[in-house]
């Protein structure tokens, strides 16, 4: 098995972990403080994509949840911030 597949059947040996957004895809280890750091690629390729993501855009909640969060958790929310967590139903 590659050095690169090895480490998720051993992660629970590692202590500590890091990640750098200049080298995506890639893990640095360490089992304890006062040992190197080791490092791992954990992506299935190497290439990584070169384009975003496209968006995706939620469809929001339903009719039935909005009636629900109204009626329910408003209560519990602070006053300043219930219109935004659970706005009133529109008919």
């Amino acid at each position: 098995m590659s050095k690169d597949g090895f480490w998720l059947m051993c992660y629970r040996k590692y202590q500590y972990f890091r990640f750098d957004s200049s080298r995506p895809g890639t893990v640095f280890t360490k089992k304890a403080t006062d040992l190197p750091e080791e490092e791992f690629f954990i992506m299935k390729h190497r290439k990584l994509p070169s384009a975003e993501p496209c968006l995706i855009k939620p469809a929001g909640l339903s009719e039935n949840r909005v009636k629900y969060l109204y009626r329910t958790a408003r209560p519990f929310v602070r006053p300043c911030c219930q219109n935004i967590t659970c706005p009133t139903p529109t008919d």
